[in-house]
């Protein structure tokens, strides 16, 4: 049975077609001097290492009055659909395909941890906060899915506004396996790493009313099987946050673009609207009798991206994407210190496209519900 399982059938080589690069193309893209993916890839490595250390130069050097906030988070997330499969997957997972045998199971729990350093102090008539988050997860079945990432932050604040900069650095994001038709032949992860540029700007022209906007660039490096998605993202929001007496809205609407670098023999760049809006119960009290009961605030996300690809092969030609997210969540102030969050979410794609195996292969529905405790140091 074993021997049967691994011959190649139809639709393995249409999942095989479906990733199908060019490897001449693969490896000039790697070994062409002076290419921007190449000149990008030598130093992009040292990046983290240098924002961390300007950032600790910063704080070691700040006034002896400043404050050190210090918060750890512990916590656990369950999904239903680890690998964001197709029903098409999900079957051939259940028939035992050769091509599914990565996934030891479809399901998995991870476990998370983050630790939050601020350092707040003041200059004149501005409050400064520089900041750094490391966090860390790990899924119990399926190992290969971890996460070691680093984001290092300034913020800059007075009454009527703020601005924050920030750099996130995310080291590996496995997604699957694929067949590498063009190269070893063999399942090979599906994996990048990303580099994550971002400014923000809040401005509040009345009391309660925000106007929202930021700016985002990423850079996505994929590993050595699959040089040829690398790309580039650039995202400008622009929004508007509402503080009524017993809630808080937000609306945002982002425009986003990932250029392709590499654009033969498929072009996987396209250009996206995204749609999005929070609503937040302020926090009150679980037990009004209680002057120190513990606080509890539920809220509820809602969001709609839309994404145009630009290619003109046949994975890519006048395919759209339609990604819908709902998130509720719970959270709990036990006390100044202690902090719970209990939340759900539900991700749906699904995808317009003249090619049936797009049809099969690319739509997802998964279901996640994650706990996390905060204590503030």
């Amino acid at each position: 049975m074993q021997t049967q399982h691994r011959t190649i059938k139809p639709e393995n080589k249409i999942e095989a077609d479906m990733m199908k690069g060019d490897s001449k193309q693969r490896k000039a893209t790697k070994e062409r001097p002076g290419s921007k993916s190449t000149k990008v890839h030598l130093h992009r490595n040292f990046l983290p290492i240098i924002m961390t250390l300007l950032l600790m130069f910063g704080i070691v050097n700040l006034p002896l009055f400043a404050q050190m906030d210090v918060s750890v988070s512990l916590g656990a997330g369950y999904s239903d659909n680890a690998f964001r499969l197709s029903d098409y997957d999900l079957q051939r997972f259940e028939d035992h395909h050769p091509n599914l045998e990565y996934a030891k199971t479809i399901d998995d729990l991870s476990i998370k941890a983050k630790v939050d350093l601020a350092y707040a102090f003041r200059y004149k008539w501005y409050k400064i906060v520089p900041s750094l988050t490391a966090t860390f997860s790990q899924n119990v079945s399926n190992t290969e899915k971890w996460g070691r990432n680093v984001l290092a932050r300034l913020a800059v604040e007075r009454y009527y506004w703020d601005v924050k900069l920030l750099y996130g650095y995310y080291p590996h994001t496995y997604v699957r396996d694929y067949v590498d038709t063009d190269g070893s032949g063999q399942l090979e992860q599906f994996s990048y790493e990303r580099n994550l540029y971002r400014a923000d700007l809040n401005i509040r022209p009345l009391k309660k009313t925000t106007v929202m906007a930021n700016f985002r660039y990423e850079e996505l490096f994929y590993n050595s099987y699959w040089t040829e998605y690398d790309g580039d993202a650039k995202t400008m929001g622009l929004g508007l946050r509402q503080n009524f007496p017993v809630f808080v809205l937000d609306a945002m609407y982002e425009y986003r673009i990932f250029d392709n670098w590499n654009k033969y023999p498929e072009n996987s760049s396209y250009e996206s609207n995204k749609y999005s809006g929070t609503l937040r119960l302020k926090d009150s009290p679980l037990n009004s009798s209680k002057k120190d009961s513990p606080l509890w605030s539920p809220s509820l996300s809602l969001s709609f991206e839309e994404r145009f690809y630009n290619g003109t092969d046949p994975k890519n030609a006048h395919r759209v994407d339609k990604i819908y997210n709902t998130k509720a969540g719970l959270r709990f102030k036990i006390t100044k210190q202690l902090n719970l969050t209990l939340d759900y979410s539900h991700n749906l794609r699904n995808i317009d496209s003249p090619n049936a195996s797009v049809r099969r292969l690319k739509p997802y529905s998964e279901n996640q519900i994650e706990a996390m405790i905060n204590y503030k140091l």
